[in-house]
């Protein structure tokens, strides 16, 4: 008896994937270049992020492009009891709790390119 092998089912006919959107509608879309490791490993110095900008509304627990005070960063928010709270991925543990009035959500982070240079 020969063991059963799986493999992936063939795409359905008249079944495409779905397009990345068209990163030019520069009203739309923004890229961010990372240039700090306060969200490694997810996103490393060098990847360049792709923000949504008409999504510029908490819509759940996600990576934003945010301004808090004067500063434009990039930040997981996430809603906890007592409100919404900001953190890094590298210092989830350090999330602190922002008043809705001092955070400014500008876009989600959508894409992320990730190549990474080896040597």
């Amino acid at each position: 008896m020969s063991p059963i092998v799986h493999q992936p089912l063939p795409a359905a006919i008249g079944h495409f994937p779905a397009a990345l959107p068209d990163f030019s509608d520069t009203a739309r879309w923004a890229q961010v270049l990372v240039q700090d490791s306060l969200n490694a490993p997810r996103y490393e110095p060098g990847d360049l992020l792709h923000v949504d900008l008409s999504r510029n509304y908490f819509a759940g627990d996600a990576c934003y492009a945010v301004q808090i005070g004067s500063q434009q960063l990039i930040r997981f928010v996430q809603a906890r009891p007592g409100g919404l709270h900001v953190f890094t991925r590298s210092q989830p543990g350090a999330a602190y709790p922002i008043a809705p009035d001092l955070l400014v959500i500008l876009g989600m982070v959508m894409y992320a390119t990730t190549t990474r240079r080896v040597g």
